[in-house]
């Protein structure tokens, strides 16, 4: 379903503050806030917006302590994406790949200017236990 409507200027200033903070867009806000609203995400469980925050700043702190350059992959790297659980309510969770696709598209860039995917044979290097790509800290 699509949904049109327009805030006022405190609101959107609101909105635009979270957009900046965290680093998502106004729709993956409104969104949490509603599935909150009506009872869609457990008042006990971080709404996805809050889920991805919490699994980046985990990822950061653990390259940050992490010095050498062994292979390492997100489930390593954060224990709240380890314990995302793929299937929600029955049906499929969408947000551990979503997490996952973000995360690779940040590699190289702040705050993971010091990241790299690491490639065997000119494709991503997976890992045998649960396929995630397989990412090094550069010196």
């Amino acid at each position: 379903m699509r949904i049109q409507f327009y805030t006022d200027d405190d609101l959107s200033m609101k909105i635009n503050e979270d957009v900046e903070k965290l680093g998502v867009n106004s729709n993956a806000i409104v969104i949490d806030i509603l599935k909150k609203h009506y009872g869609l995400i457990p008042a006990t469980k971080l709404s996805n917006v809050e889920l991805r925050t919490k699994v980046f700043s985990e990822i950061e702190e653990f390259v940050k302590k992490k010095k050498d350059s062994e292979g390492f992959d997100i489930n390593e790297a954060s224990e709240t994406y380890r314990k995302i659980e793929m299937v929600y309510a029955g049906k499929p969770s969408a947000i551990k790949a979503q997490i996952g696709k973000e995360f690779n598209r940040m590699v190289g860039k702040k705050p993971f200017e010091k990241v790299e995917q690491i490639f065997e044979n000119g494709k991503p290097k997976l890992t045998i236990s649960n396929r995630a790509a397989m990412y090094r800290i550069i010196n």
